[in-house]
């Protein structure tokens, strides 16, 4: 992000008030993309602390009929598509992964805004290569050199800034569009990038695709769930009986995702 903003303040007087004023919002969206995935609560579910391991009932299974997932770590049966990341050290809902440029996990309630940073980075990246050329182009018309091949090296040697910028532009794009085509693979599925790595849905159906418009709006258009950090509901309730039937619906409440779509293993 850094270079952008560099190249935007280098360049501006010669880009015009029209092109900078589009590079300036593309890279503001970008930004506050890249802050809210960073800095929101991907979706970590609480750790049971009370050291007592609840039970659900017999009937609680996962879409193909095995039992919930207890997390050895975390003391937690494990919500439907969530996952313990060996990074940050927490069950997360929804588990995309673990992305080391946000520096953070890519979970169930900052996964749209990691869409949004990349699909602006995307963007912002064709965007300047295109402005790139278009002030290389401008240099080459005004060069006094003889040929085209003297005029081009002319231009590139006398726009510096715009040379390097238009490389590392250019690297950038291919790999943030690529990334950008991946997950929108994912999202017409509605598949989790763990669930594509591990090959979940290889053989069986995906009962999460609903079609590529409601998957698109289920993932993209849907309200964040609420943090389950922010709920001051005690995690267990201090009956004596906590591994009984009767305390079940409570457990399964603290504990499982709200969430209209079925279940599955992680």
């Amino acid at each position: 992000m850094g270079p952008f903003a560099l190249f935007i303040a280098y360049e501006y007087h010669d880009m015009g008030p029209w092109l900078t004023a589009g590079s300036c919002f593309i890279y503001g969206v970008a930004q506050y993309g890249l802050f809210c995935a960073g800095m929101m609560d991907p979706g970590i579910i609480p750790r049971n602390t009370t050291g007592r391991v609840p039970r659900v009932p017999n009937d609680d299974y996962d879409v193909d009929g095995t039992p919930l997932t207890f997390c050895e770590t975390c003391k937690i049966f494990r919500p439907r598509r969530a996952k313990h990341c060996k990074y940050c050290d927490n069950c997360v809902e929804r588990f995309d992964h673990h992305c080391p440029w946000v520096g953070t996990c890519i979970g169930a309630r900052n996964y749209k805004y990691f869409i949004l940073f990349l699909f602006s980075i995307t963007i912002l990246s064709a965007y300047l290569i295109g402005v790139n050329a278009w002030l290389l182009f401008k240099a080459k018309e005004a060069s006094q050199e003889e040929g085209n091949l003297n005029q081009i090296m002319d231009a590139l040697r006398n726009n510096w800034c715009s040379t390097m910028m238009g490389a590392y532009t250019i690297l950038v794009f291919m790999a943030v569009a690529n990334l950008a085509v991946y997950h929108c693979q994912l999202i017409i599925n509605n598949q989790t990038t763990n669930e594509q790595m591990k090959e979940t849905w290889a053989s069986r159906r995906n009962p999460y695709d609903k079609g590529c418009v409601q998957n698109c709006c289920n993932i993209l258009c849907t309200k964040v769930p609420e943090s389950h950090l922010t709920c001051r509901t005690a995690m267990l309730h201090d009956d004596d009986d906590v591994e009984s039937d009767t305390s079940a619906p409570q457990t399964r409440q603290m504990y499982h995702a709200v969430s209209s779509e079925p279940e599955h293993k992680w």
